[in-house]
Parts: C-alpha cells; sequence; structure tokens
C-alpha cells in the first residue's frame, strides 16, 4: 500500500517522538542509579563508622578489665574504688562493700504445683524435674513422686515412694536418685525417723530398696560425688544438732562413716560443687544466743578426706533450697529465720544468694517475690526452679504450704566489686540486719 505524504510525517513523528521518551526514560535510569549508588555509600559509610565505634568501645573496655584485673582504682577517689575479683578483703584502707550487680537477675512464676507442699526434695536431670515426697497443706506425710517438665509445663504422677518421706535428703548419682533420711510421719516420735533407704531407677521407672543408714536422722542434707552418696548433719531423735557424716558406696552397697562436720548442723543445704560436697546454713544449738541460724559454709573433699571453712553467706538461714547453676555459680534460694530473739516466730527470706566459685565470693541477687523456707529447688535445662514451701508461721510444726513455683533468670555480668571508705555507706554490711 502507498503511503501519502502526510502518513509519512506523522510516522516520523511518532518515531521521533518514542525515541525522545526512551532517551528521557534512559537518563532517568542513570540519575536514579546515580542516586541509589551514593545513598548506598552514605550507607557503607555509616557501616563502617559504627564499625569503627564498636572497635574503639570494645578496646576501651578490653583496657577497663585490663585494669580492673590489676586491681587498680577506676575512679580517681579517695573514699571508693572498683576491683574485678573480692579474694582481699581490703585495698588501700577501703572496705570491701559488695558487688556493683548486687540484686540482680529476674524470677518469674511458673505453673503451679498440683497442691500445696513443704518439706519435699528436687532433682534436676537434663531438661526435666523429680519432685519427691513432702507434707501436704494438712501436715500430712506423702509419698508423692512427681515429674515436671518445663517445656510442656505440667507435672506427671510417677510410682511412689515405698514410704511417705519429708525433712529427707535426696541426691542423684548414675542416673539414679537417691532418698535417704527424714520423717516417714508427722508425730514427732523416735519412731517417726526413717532408717530405709530408696533408690529410683529413672531408666526403669521402678523404686528399689537400699540397705538402711547408720542412723536416722531428720532434717539432713544429701549430695552425691565421685560415686558416692553423702548424707550430712541432721537432727537426733531428741533433736540434738548433728556434725555426722554417713557415706553410700553402690558399689559395695553398704554405708560408712565419713569424717564429722566441723560445724554440728540441722536444717541444713548441701550440692556437690568444684569436686567437692558444699554445706550451707542451717540451724545450730545457741544456749544464750539470739541468733540460732548458723551463715557457715564449709566444703568436703573426697579426695583428701578434709573439711575446709569456705566464706560465711551474706545471711545466716537454714531451710533453704540451693542449686548449682552454670559457670562455677550455687544459687541459695530463700530459707527460715527468728525474727530477732522470738524463736517461735518463724519467717521466710526473700533473700537470695550467689556464690561465685571463681571469685570466692557471695553477691546477692533479685529477691523472690513469694518468700519460702522449707522448700526445694532444681536446674533443668539451664535453669533453676523453686517448688512450694512454706510462708510466715508462729506454730513450731505445721506452716502454711505454698503451691506456687518460679524460675529464676540470672544475668551475666561483669565480676566487679565495690571498695569503700566508708561502712556507713557500705551494703554489704547491712545485709546481716534482721529482717531479710
Amino acid at each position: 500500500m502507498e503511503m501519502h505524504g502526510r502518513d509519512k510525517a506523522y510516522f516520523n513523528d511518532a518515531g521521533d517522538g518514542a525515541l525522545a521518551n526512551f532517551s528521557q526514560e534512559l537518563q532517568q535510569i542513570r540519575r536514579s542509579q546515580k542516586r541509589n549508588c551514593r545513598i548506598l555509600g552514605v550507607i557503607l559509610l555509616l557501616l563502617f563508622l559504627v564499625l569503627l565505634a564498636l572497635i574503639i568501645v570494645a578496646g576501651t573496655q578490653a583496657r577497663t578489665i585490663r585494669r580492673l584485673k590489676d586491681r587498680q582504682g577506676l575512679l580517681p577517689h579517695p573514699n571508693v574504688t572498683f576491683a574485678s575479683y573480692s579474694g582481699d578483703r581490703s585495698i588501700n584502707g577501703l572496705t570491701y562493700g559488695g558487688s556493683l550487680f548486687r540484686g540482680s537477675g529476674f524470677w518469674n512464676p511458673r505453673t503451679p504445683l498440683p497442691a500445696a507442699l513443704t518439706d519435699h526434695s528436687a532433682i534436676g536431670v537434663g531438661e526435666v524435674v523429680y519432685i519427691i515426697g513432702g507434707a501436704n497443706a494438712s501436715g500430712a506425710v506423702l509419698d508423692q513422686f512427681l515429674l515436671f517438665d518445663p517445656t510442656f509445663h505440667n507435672y506427671t504422677l510417677l510410682p511412689p515412694i515405698p514410704e511417705p518421706r519429708y525433712r529427707f535428703g535426696a541426691a542423684l548419682l548414675d542416673n539414679k536418685i537417691y532418698v535417704v533420711g527424714g520423717r516417714k510421719d508427722d508425730l514427732e516420735v523416735d519412731a517417726s525417723l526413717a532408717a530405709a533407704f530408696y533408690v529410683y531407677d529413672i531408666a526403669k521407672n521402678e523404686w528399689f530398696v537400699g540397705p538402711d543408714i547408720l542412723e536416722p536422722h531428720s532434717d539432713p542434707c544429701a549430695a552425691a560425688i565421685n560415686g558416692k552418696v553423702y548424707l550430712v548433719g541432721g537432727y537426733d531423735k531428741n533433736y540434738g544438732y548433728l556434725n555426722k557424716m554417713q557415706v553410700f558406696d553402690p558399689t559395695t552397697n553398704k554405708w560408712s562413716y565419713g569424717p564429722d562436720m566441723p560445724t554440728p548442723r540441722g536444717d541444713l543445704m548441701c550440692a556437690a560443687f568444684e569436686d567437692e560436697i558444699y554445706v550451707l546454713g542451717g540451724y545450730y544449738d545457741t544456749i544464750n544466743k539470739t541468733q540460732p541460724f548458723s551463715s557457715k559454709m564449709e566444703s568436703f573433699s573426697p579426695i583428701t578426706q578434709k573439711w575446709t571453712t569456705q566464706p560465711d553467706l551474706l545471711t545466716p538461714r537454714g531451710d533453704g533450697a540451693v542449686a548449682v547453676l552454670p559457670g562455677r555459680k550455687l544459687l541459695l534460694i530463700g530459707g527460715e529465720g527468728h525474727y530477732k530473739d522470738n524463736d517461735k516466730l518463724k519467717y521466710p527470706k526473700h533473700t537470695n544468694e550467689v556464690f561465685f566459685g571463681a571469685d570466692d565470693t557471695w553477691v546477692e541477687k533479685a529477691m523472690i517475690p513469694t518468700a519460702r523456707f522449707r522448700t526445694a529447688a532444681a536446674t533443668a535445662g539451664g535453669l533453676t526452679f523453686v517448688f512450694g514451701g512454706s510462708d510466715a508461721c508462729i506454730d513450731r510444726v505445721l506452716c502454711p504450704a505454698l503451691d506456687t513455683t518460679a524460675v529464676f533468670l540470672d544475668v551475666d555480668h561483669p565480676h566487679v566489686y565495690i571498695y569503700l571508705k566508708d561502712d556507713a555507706y557500705n551494703d554489704n554490711a547491712a545485709l546481716t540486719t534482721y529482717p531479710v
């Protein structure tokens, strides 16, 4: 088809317009690319500056830590300084005043127990916790055996203990739970003391009867280390305070006596820690004294067969709970105290302490929301759980039982300790006052 002149002009104009539009779009794309390149350059520059700032901060912190390790004061002040450990209780005439991170950590509630429980024990195994025996809100002693699963927040009933038991010791050794000592009823008579010894095989989900202990004790503590189970302290049938230690060897299936503990006491707490048995706090005979609870911590070495005095607790207490935390730490939870010299008024403690094995130092941690004693705690899956216990009471035997459960979330902080000139500003010194 032959195209007339006007049609040719139209198509030429259309082609020139399309070419012009294409050229404009190309220029816009180039300008956009340049703009994006400039933005990318600015972002890369900012990232470089942030990285440089982080390197500078890290270098500054490293120098600060080196100064701390050299025990050089960070503040040019005559009344206060800091150090990275507290092995010495004075620096240049200044008195140790506690941790810079005193009170750190968090407590969160967890699924309550099926029913209120007191004077029981808890053992952490892997990701779960076994809760053994105890007494209910009416004071009845139980043969109850529970499994707590923190992942699914539930409790499962397991085969009961062959005999009801409370105020006893429990330990974990070779995937077996050992239940030893304590009382089998709440009648407070000689026959209530339990000599029978029970072993729960986790793999078989079955209880076995072991040989009777050499002397029945109530309110002892137990721990296992180096292939043996240790039963320490407690009360005899007349509530005399004991320093006896009994040792069970599964290879011979026999009990024997170990070296006596230096400080007789009952209602004490113990744990396998730093390749030794650490024994904490408790209640001891205090004729004509107003503070019947102990702040003593002593450790026993199965290798040397000797006891060693360790740093005292920040606050005297008994009937609390102790658990081993990751990073060479012991967590001491709650416990019992008497208000001043009134031994009929028992009150539970809110305060909790962590012992740093690397520093040989106690540091107060966050207070537990519900104060408690006669409680139990265990570490499972890297977290520490506390179960039940008793609230404040005046009656010497039956105290209100709790069903509350909580988990402790620790804060991993630098080991920085304060040294002060004036004791009036020493928070650490105030921790021994009552009530706490």
